[in-house]
């Protein structure tokens, strides 16, 4: 089989990554097995990040199968309704994140931004945003405008931990206790969350001609159950399903519609952290067949990046 490399921009939230690794499945299955620039939101930073330390496809969808989701909702005691109440009154979110820190920080060796290059790896971008401010925010790129609380020196981007960058990800408002970074010039303390700034496939776009192409890789939730009966974190998960989801071609610029692959919903919730075994096996098959239908329609002649430029090197189409 033709090996051929691609940049990835990648974007799902909770256990919707499940889908995003069947689809990297796909990917692979047709030779897309390296992947060199990579960037990601929510869960679609995990997915991102984990290719971005060495795994491949095949090793991403262990990972995200056997996530513990559920474990991630760390209200603490009283459980979702009185701890999760507490905490959101005292701390902005009703599960700390804490537990996610300590797993993230486990599945990714402590592994650094700068290791990451010293390594030869691939540059990785992990997108959140700064509600603060009200800006996007990508990690390593923005670090050095933040210092962390308590120090006075600005983010060293080199020596964050990519676990961390993950992490704030994938803190969707008032579901997760924000992180807190010290905007480095006004001196203030800033709100980092996740799930409210989608990934561009364009990030890594430049005026020169690009050497591979870039694939965007979205997984979106199931529509229409997530606001049913009204009930105001139904809304909220709403929200912000749609604030990272949202995708409609006739919004689409061309270059993003032609490079994009989208893994349609189904029904389990983007929200939902604890997905049965069938349900993770259906999500896997989904992105899976989602890639194969891309690729069999993507057409490499037509390839433009976001200034129009064609690629340098002939790319195999399957």
């Amino acid at each position: 089989m033709h090996v051929t490399e691609a940049d990835g921009v990648f974007q799902a939230r909770g256990a919707k990554a499940i889908a995003l690794a069947g689809a990297l499945l796909g990917f692979a299955e047709r030779g897309y097995s390296r992947w060199v620039n990579l960037a990601g939101t929510g869960s679609g930073a995990l997915a991102a990040a984990y290719l971005a330390c060495g795994y491949d496809a095949y090793d991403a969808e262990l990972l995200l199968r056997s996530a513990p989701y559920s474990r991630f909702e760390d209200h603490g005691p009283g459980g979702p309704l009185f701890g999760g109440g507490w905490n959101l009154l005292r701390r902005g979110g009703l599960a700390r994140g804490e537990y996610l820190r300590g797993w993230l920080a486990d599945q990714l060796d402590g592994r650094t931004f700068g290791s990451l290059a010293r390594n030869g790896r691939t540059q990785l971008k992990v997108i959140a945003a700064d509600v603060t401010r009200r800006r996007p925010v990508v990690f390593p790129d923005d670090l050095s405008g933040y210092r962390l609380p308590g120090n006075d020196m600005p983010i060293d981007p080199a020596a964050f931990q990519v676990a961390e960058a993950v992490r704030l990800s994938m803190l969707s408002p008032y579901l997760f206790e924000p992180g807190i970074l010290v905007h480095h010039e006004t001196a203030l303390p800033s709100e980092i969350v996740g799930g409210l700034v989608p990934a561009p496939v364009s990030l890594f776009d430049a005026l020169d001609r690009p050497l591979r192409p870039t694939f965007g890789v979205r997984a979106e939730g199931s529509r229409g159950s997530a606001a049913q009966g009204r009930r105001p974190l139904k809304l909220v998960s709403a929200a912000f399903d749609t604030a990272l989801e949202a995708w409609d071609p006739r919004f689409a610029p061309p270059s993003a519609l032609l490079r994009t692959c989208i893994v349609p919903p189904g029904e389990v919730e983007s929200s939902e952290l604890a997905p049965t075994p069938l349900e993770q096996t259906e999500l896997v098959e989904r992105g899976r067949r989602a890639a194969r239908r891309f690729l069999d329609s993507f057409d490499v002649d037509a390839y433009r990046n976001a200034h129009g430029r064609r690629l340098t090197a002939e790319v195999p189409a399957y």
